[in-house]
């Protein structure tokens, strides 16, 4: 898991997923949200090279949301990968996570 902070843009954190989101980047991807959660950043997620998802993993990323909307805080998907989007929408959580349709190709 990679986090990253624009010079320019002080206020925004990218969090750049790795492929297996799994329970072992739970505790890592938790960190860099709280901190974005924390300074009050606008977030950009980049989900695109993501071949599986845990369900823990999805629960960290819908309680993130549901804060982040709370404080009015942007919270912009990148690649969203077909595999992440399906994990979701198998457990009804697509709308929950306001995950863009994935582009076929």
């Amino acid at each position: 898991m990679e986090n990253s902070s624009d010079a320019s843009e002080a206020s925004k954190t990218v969090v750049n997923c790795e492929p297996v989101l799994d329970i072992n980047s739970a505790t890592s991807l938790y960190s860099h949200l709280k901190d974005a959660i924390e300074h009050k950043h606008e977030v950009d997620i980049n989900i695109e090279e993501v071949t599986r998802v845990d369900t823990a993993i999805l629960q960290i990323f819908t309680a993130f949301i549901f804060e982040a909307k709370t404080l009015q805080l942007s919270v912009n998907w990148i690649g969203v990968s077909k595999n992440f989007f399906a994990t979701a929408k198998l457990l009804g959580l697509e709308r929950e996570l306001a995950l863009p349709i994935p582009e076929e190709g």
